[in-house]
């Protein structure tokens, strides 16, 4: 459980922390109010512990600004003032409990316990599971009444997967839950301590009670829970296997079922062709065109038939395949077992002619082959569940100009029929129209429940607190009242929309065999896989440049351009050379193999696909990209962007100020004893000092500003539209807070780092970084010898 100590006494606020983290909570402290918002704001807390007397911002202003903004993590306030009215004004301000200096500790962890329980749903006090008991309130894990001797960190594991029995936690995911910004660990001491967990369960009876789902993470295996409470599970999961979600299950058979009906008349064509060359067979007079194309026929069914469960129809197709491979003549054993193949393949599949595309459907519209729009937000989905037609139509024009595919349902009753079968990415729900209200409240919950779920934003006819409260608690991702107007509507979902794709993946996918784009769009987009398919290979750079994919998945064989031939032209461009590429393939030769890694493929998967595989090998593919950009981009001390990378984008800024005629404002800042430190303190007291500046200026700066480290305790910060005195004013409060920090060094001397700084403005103070940094360089050495 992660908690955020707001406290500006640094004794007292070393004593909580001392306190919680014997709890097994991991505890982040911070010594302001502004610096609380900040962190509430960047990261998921289970509770806010906060001092009412606060620096920059007290603590029920805090505590106001939070509730105004649908922050319901509970809050407990501690304050030295006895007066029943601050006990008031922070129980009205939101607080959920209180505290009056001095307490005692044991009181305090146990209004923690009670809040934590309390949280978004009621928690059981003691969590069980079969007969695996944990007690947070004695920090106790027994296994069948035996007493589990288990370290901090693996009782902390534990209580994650006990808290979420369905949910699968990937290493990082674990990191953030378990420890704190300034301890970090290895992705090693992530595995150590899972094998420490698994090994004392294993060792009282509980033997593979921690599952490891392959590529993606761990969690507490479903065969070991009674009852599982809740419904959450990863983003990225095995939709093949049984331990999966049932809920997703079921979705993913459906859509499978629905895309067999709907490409049966695709297949029929197929099939239609390896008749026609079985007829011309017979009569002696099977022409290389025909041969050809039947070939390709049996190629494009070997690849998909194993995806509808057909994996006796993918084995007939590659044997016809290979029998029609070559331009030889057949011998008679051969033709006879060609034909002999097509008619069992014809038995088998028993299709009948139809249409290919069901076009009833906006979503489906635009299908997995077709072209996505260039536009800021690709190929994103809207639905607008209004009865207010005015409302849609003055919406339109704002939506369809970002390229956003968008439908409005005026009645309850059809929106949930259609998302039956569709999962936009936003919906926009009104819930006070007549008869609307609790069904509209049982919609917004299934759709946060969904795998992954769809984000809501909710329109409602009364601004009262109960009401923001309810939609909150049911999952909604924005609240806005009416009157409203499009442009405010579209805005909201806007900031949705963009912080959300900002967490998902985004796959292209290029392969000209319209059924493989639509079998891997449900096979990939509820484990939160932002899948574009492209059917025409010849528009590939554009959509290319257009989607910005994390990941790159190409067909072998495509006609006029081979995936090959557009793997090694991705390589050659030093913008593409790191992503990550995998192909698809129904060819299981060497020859095909080496040509692929050849042209610089990362990895490939054998049609017909299967989910878990090819989930395992993206989700391995970007964690590796994540890792060696992370390496290449990043400085490992500070965590902010490297001096190449800063430095880029630096160069980026000044070139789009210089375009558009604005102003470009580039600040330095010093640790000017960063050198006496480490002499005086060790490298590790340094290091402390430019950790800690890294974070507060990560949390200063979120707004597009580009953000640097360059060495020799240099922190850059360039923004565009500003001038020096504009820059300078908002870089007080900075300023300010990095000089009040106070840092403790191995021995436990209390020390603190000077802080320079510089501003200079492009193009008055230069023309280029170079020239900037000069001019910032003479600054500080003024300022230095002052």
């Amino acid at each position: 459980m992660r908690i955020l100590l707001i406290e500006d006494d640094e004794v007292l606020a070393d004593i909580l922390s001392r306190s919680l983290n014997k709890q097994n909570y991991v505890v982040d402290v911070v010594a302001d109010g502004q610096s609380g918002w900040e962190y509430a704001e960047s990261t998921k807390y289970d509770l806010l512990l906060m001092d009412v007397g606060l620096p920059k911002l007290d603590g029920i202003t805090l505590c106001q600004r939070l509730r105004s903004k649908g922050f319901f993590t509970p809050i407990l306030l501690m304050t030295a003032k006895d007066a029943s009215s601050d006990r008031i004004r922070g129980l009205d301000a939101g607080a959920d409990d209180y505290l009056i200096k001095p307490f005692e500790v044991g009181e305090l962890q146990a209004r923690v316990r009670a809040l934590l329980r309390r949280g978004d749903a009621p928690r059981a006090p003691v969590l069980q599971a079969g007969a695996l008991r944990l007690d947070p309130s004695i920090c106790e894990a027994k296994y069948e009444n035996k007493v589990l001797e288990l370290t901090p960190k693996e009782y902390s594991l534990l209580e994650l997967f006990l808290r979420n029995p369905a949910r699968v936690y990937s290493r990082g995911d674990i990191v953030e839950h378990l420890w704190t910004f300034d301890d970090p660990p290895q992705e090693e001491s992530v595995k150590s301590h899972i094998k420490g967990l698994r090994q004392k369960l294993k060792a009282a009876g509980a033997v593979d009670w921690i599952e490891n789902v392959y590529g993606v993470g761990y969690r507490l295996k479903p065969h070991s829970q009674e009852k599982p409470p809740n419904r959450e599970t990863s983003q990225i999961s095995n939709p093949q296997t049984k331990s999966s979600n049932p809920d997703v299950e079921q979705q993913f058979n459906q859509a499978m079922s629905g895309l067999w009906n709907q490409y049966q008349g695709l297949m029929a064509e197929r099939i239609q062709v390896l008749q026609q060359a079985a007829g011309e067979l017979q009569t002696g007079k099977l022409g290389s065109d025909l041969r050809h194309s039947a070939g390709r026929a049996a190629h494009k069914l070997a690849g998909v038939l194993g995806m509808f469960n057909k994996e006796t129809g993918t084995q007939m197709a590659r044997e016809i395949e290979r029998i029609l491979e070559g331009d030889g003549k057949l011998s008679a054993a051969q033709q006879r077992q060609l034909l002999s193949l097509i008619e069992k393949l014809n038995n088998l599949l028993n299709l009948k002619e139809q249409g290919k595309e069901d076009a009833g459907n906006i979503f489906n519209n635009f299908s997995a082959s077709s072209t996505p729009p260039l536009s800021v937000l690709p190929d994103a989905r809207l639905l607008l569940i209004d009865p207010d037609l005015q409302l849609g139509a003055q919406l339109q024009p704002l939506v369809q100009a970002a390229g956003v595919y968008w439908e409005q349902i005026t009645k309850l009753e059809d929106a949930n029929y259609r998302l039956q079968n569709t999962s936009p990415d936003l919906v926009v729900l009104s819930i006070d129209e007549a008869g609307w209200r609790e069904e509209s409240l049982a919609l917004l919950l299934d759709l946060a429940n969904r795998t992954p779920p769809v984000g809501v934003l909710v329109l409602a006819a009364v601004d009262g607190l109960v009401d923001r409260v309810t939609v909150a608690r049911a999952g909604a991702r924005g609240f806005l009242a009416k009157p409203v107007t499009a442009t405010q509507i579209w805005e909201t979902v806007l900031q949705i929309l963009q912080r959300s794709r900002s967490q998902i993946v985004n796959v292209l996918v290029v392969d000209d065999d319209p059924v493989i784009l639509a079998v891997l769009r449900p096979m990939l987009e509820p484990w939160g896989i932002r899948m574009t398919g492209l059917e025409d290979p010849l528009r590939f750079w554009e959509v290319l440049q257009a989607v910005v994919p994390d990941l790159l998945i190409l067909d072998v064989e495509m006609p006029q351009l081979r995936g090959i031939e557009l793997c090694q032209a991705v390589r050659t461009d030093p913008n593409w050379q790191g992503l990550p590429i995998l192909f698809l393939t129904a060819h299981r030769d060497m020859e095909t193999v080496q040509q692929v890694f050849a042209a610089g493929a990362d990895d490939y998967v054998v049609k017909p696909v299967v989910g878990a595989e090819l989930l395992a090998r993206i989700t391995h593919r970007l964690e590796r990209a994540r890792l060696l950009q992370a390496f290449s981009t990043k400085d490992l001390i500070t965590g902010v962007a490297n001096q190449p990378q800063s430095n880029r984008d630096l160069q980026q800024l000044i070139a789009h100020a210089q375009k558009h005629n604005q102003l470009v404002c580039l600040a330095i800042f010093n640790v000017a004893d960063l050198r006496q430190i480490n002499i005086q303190y060790g490298h590790e007291a340094g290091n402390q000092v430019l950790q800690k500046w890294g974070r507060l200026f990560q949390l200063a700066f979120r707004g597009g500003e580009v953000l640097g480290y360059w060495g020799n305790g240099e922190f850059v910060v360039g923004v565009s539209g500003l001038t020096k005195t504009e820059m300078s004013d908002r870089l007080s409060d900075v300023l300010t807070t990095l000089r009040q920090q106070i840092f403790i060094a191995a021995d436990g001397t209390r020390y603190q780092a000077i802080c320079h700084f510089a501003v200079v403005e492009y193009p008055n103070d230069g023309l280029n970084i170079a020239s900037l940094y000069q001019a910032a360089s003479s600054i500080l050495g003024i300022g230095k010898k002052e």
